[in-house]
C-alpha cells in the first residue's frame, strides 16, 4: 500500500532544493512560476527536467509555446520567488513587474541577474499523478556569481560550505 500524501510530503520537505522560477513565453502567452523540482538529465544533449503542477496555467501555455526557461534563484531573491509561489501580496499583479526580464534564443523570459538561466526548447512532457514533467534541450545559458537559494523544511536557507569535509 503507497504512503499516505500527507506523510510523503512531510518527509519530503526536509530534502534541500535549489529554487527555481520556471517561465514560458510566445504565441500562447506569458507565464511563470517558482518550482523546487529541477535538475539535469544529461549533458550530451543538454537536458533538464522541471516538474510542474499540472493544474498551473504554465502547463497549457508551455506545451503550445514549445519552450520554456528555468531560473536558478540566488539568495537575494526571495521575494520574488514568494511572488512567483504565489505567496506575496504581488502575487495577484503581473509578476513579470518584479525584477528585471530579458530574453535569449526562444524568448521565454530570463531573470537578468539569476544564478543560472537555461533557455530550453520543449522536448517532451507528459503527466504522472498531480504534475506535469517537461524535458527540455538547453539552448543557451548564462551564470551569475552569486550563492544559490535553498528550500528546505518549508523555509528558505542559504548553502554554507563545509569545512575540511
Amino acid at each position: 500500500m503507497p504512503v499516505a500524501a500527507n506523510e510523503f510530503t512531510s518527509a519530503l520537505a526536509l530534502a534541500a532544493n535549489g529554487v527555481s522560477i520556471v517561465t514560458t513565453d510566445g504565441t500562447h502567452g506569458k507565464a511563470g512560476l517558482t518550482v523546487s523540482s529541477m535538475c539535469s538529465v544529461c549533458a550530451e544533449p543538454a537536458l533538464i527536467l522541471a516538474c510542474v503542477n499540472a493544474s498551473n496555467e504554465f502547463c497549457g501555455k508551455a506545451d503550445a509555446n514549445g519552450q520554456f526557461a528555468v531560473n536558478l534563484l540566488s539568495t537575494e531573491h526571495t521575494e520574488i520567488s514568494a511572488v512567483f509561489a504565489g505567496l506575496s501580496q504581488d502575487a495577484d499583479t503581473d509578476r513579470f513587474l518584479h525584477g528585471q526580464w530579458q530574453t535569449l534564443e526562444t524568448g521565454s523570459p530570463v531573470l537578468s541577474n539569476a544564478l543560472v538561466s537555461l533557455d530550453c526548447k520543449l522536448v517532451s512532457a507528459t503527466t504522472h499523478g498531480t504534475h506535469r514533467i517537461y524535458i527540455g534541450e538547453v539552448l543557451a545559458v548564462i551564470s551569475n556569481d552569486a550563492a544559490p537559494l535553498i528550500y528546505t523544511n518549508r523555509q528558505y536557507a542559504n548553502a554554507v560550505p563545509l569545512v575540511g569535509g
